[in-house]
């Protein structure tokens, strides 16, 4: 199977093997993979430095008679963007942009990512904005495209399974760092789709071959949980490329990041000055439960309708919901009859119908 190896610099190499019994011969410097002849067309593929499309044959065989060859095909990557690609330790987001510089119709077919918008940007050179200390919670360390996959495990449905989710991961923590829920020895991930993308070109880009699966059906007690985990080692440039740009474009180019960092600035002043008070999820969407409240339920007991919101979320899917909860609430809450046999996942899709 076709593979590529991004390196720093950049430059991306394909790797093939050639039977050295084969007439056709691959010298010097080529302008097209194509014309490298057709021995031997099983690829894998890298990215070093300094731009330029070379082909050289390595010393050494592999034992069965066949000769590994390497090719720079840099200039020519938008027609690598389907082969898997593997990230060398040296490559930086940096590098990423220096690939789409170096192969300009890349922007093109990333168009919608403002790609054009955001290698202009990177043109201007990396920045730091300030100090990366080991020891500090704020620092992140590398930058990482992880694999998050989605099941609805009721309906047996696979989605969300080509990009690659951008994320900025923090420091090994010498001390627990309480405020955001991660123990001494853990890391942190950083959203980045607000960072001045100057500040994050030096840091180094790495793909998390780890595959986590997450529960897609919304009425499963298990909802946006991971139900699971495996590894997942093969993606091609186009998933890389494509999942830099769009997250890196998630509030839109440049001058969209700034206006809602901006916006996200003026309303924390407000609230940090007392001219606007937040309010939770659950309260932001009370009102909007209470129809199904009113359909499902007979009498509440005097409970409140978060605390029984909160309990209809903990019910495993195939337990009785009618005798989960007046065992919970000691019969205080009484459900209506004709919804008495749900089981926990039927009686929060029902819960949910009857919301719209």
């Amino acid at each position: 199977m076709d593979t590529l190896t991004l390196k720093a610099g950049p430059r991306l190499v394909a790797r093939r093997w050639q039977n050295e019994a084969s007439d056709s011969r691959v010298d010097g410097k080529v302008g097209r993979l194509g014309e490298a002849g057709e021995a031997g067309r099983r690829y894998g593929a890298t990215m070093p430095t300094d731009p330029a499309l070379v082909v050289s044959a390595l010393d050494g065989a592999d034992g069965e008679g066949r000769r590994a060859l390497e090719e720079d095909v840099t200039a020519g990557a938008h027609e690598w963007l389907f082969t898997h690609v593997a990230l060398d330790a040296g490559v930086t987001l940096g590098d990423v942009f220096r690939l789409l510089d170096a192969c300009p119709i890349l922007t093109l077919v990333f168009a919608r990512e403002y790609a054009v918008e955001l290698c202009g940007e990177a043109r201007f050179g990396a920045v730091d904005a300030r100090p990366r200390e080991p020891a500090a919670a704020e620092g992140i360390e590398y930058l990482e495209l992880s694999q998050q996959w989605s099941l609805d495990t009721a309906r047996s449905i696979y989605s969300a399974t080509q990009r690659l989710q951008l994320h900025g991961v923090g420091f090994e923590l010498k001390a627990d760092a309480p405020d955001y829920r991660r123990k001494r020895g853990e890391r942190i991930r950083w959203s980045v789709s607000l960072t001045p993308l100057r500040e994050l070109l030096s840091l180094p880009l790495r793909v998390n071959e780890e595959l986590c699966i997450l529960e897609d059906d919304i009425h499963a007690k298990a909802f946006g949980n991971e139900v699971i985990k495996g590894r997942h080692p093969q993606v091609t440039l186009g998933q890389v490329l494509h999942g830099v740009l769009w997250e890196l474009s998630f509030h839109g180019g440049p001058q969209g990041r700034e206006d809602v960092r901006n916006g996200l600035g003026e309303k924390l002043a407000e609230i940090e000055a007392g001219f606007d008070e937040p309010v939770s999820r659950n309260e932001a969407f009370e009102a909007d439960d209470q129809p199904g409240f009113d359909a499902m339920f007979d009498d509440f007991g005097g409970l409140t309708t978060r605390d029984v919101g909160a309990a209809l979320r903990q019910i495993d899917d195939h337990a009785n919901v009618a005798r989960w909860l007046d065992r919970t609430f000691e019969g205080r809450l009484v459900v209506k009859a004709q919804y008495r046999a749900l089981t926990g996942r039927e009686f929060r899709k029902a819960f949910r119908a009857a919301t719209r």
